[in-house]
């Protein structure tokens, strides 16, 4: 019997050995398996991350643009009191900003008109009952580069909606570098709702 065990011993080992490796094997590749599943399902993630931050960029980037485009975009001055008659108090500070602006500009003013009722203006014209609009009329003396620098600012950097209806230069007598200006500036304030 001795004989016997002594025989069965190394078929014994050779097949736990086997099983050992087998099971090793069996578990080690079903790991590797799901390695490669997470390596996988890991790629697609970072993909659909990837696509979700270049929408994001894209998104930002739009949104960017369009707060740009609406800081460009010129607000119309909202009046405060109704007006039914030529108050020109319904402008509220628009009037004294044109009048900054133009001295600012180094430009002198001669005298100043408006024009509560301006008949040629389309505004005043078809939306009488939602605007009210004035036409001030300046007559200024200053160069053709302190003209330009009122003109842009006004156009450009003036933050409510006005119109610049008419202009007329003709040169100062006497003096070649300044100009006589006649401009006529229209100011839209939006009247309250009823």
């Amino acid at each position: 019997m001795n004989k016997k065990f002594k025989q069965l011993v190394p078929l014994c080992f050779l097949i736990t050995v086997v099983l050992f490796f087998g099971l090793i094997y069996t578990t080690v590749v079903s790991k590797f398996q799901e390695y490669q599943n997470l390596g996988t399902s890991n790629d697609a993630l970072e993909a659909q991350l990837n696509k979700a931050k270049s929408e994001y960029n894209d998104s930002m980037k739009e949104k960017k643009e369009n707060e740009t485009k609406m800081q460009s975009i010129k607000q119309v001055f909202e009046t405060k009191e109704s007006s039914d008659g030529e108050n020109l108090g319904v402008f509220g500070t628009m009037f004294e900003d044109v009048i900054k602006l133009i001295q600012t500009n180094s430009l002198l003013i001669r005298s100043i008109e408006y024009d509560m009722r301006p008949a040629e203006d389309q505004i005043y014209l078809n939306y009488l009952d939602d605007y009210n609009v004035c036409e001030l009329k300046f007559f200024l003396v200053g160069t053709y580069t302190q003209l330009k620098s009122l003109l842009k600012e006004l156009t450009t950097t003036f933050p409510y909606l006005v119109s610049i209806s008419k202009i007329n230069v003709t040169t100062f007598t006497g003096n070649t570098d300044y100009i006589l200006i006649n401009l006529s500036v229209t100011l839209y304030s939006k009247k309250p709702k009823k």
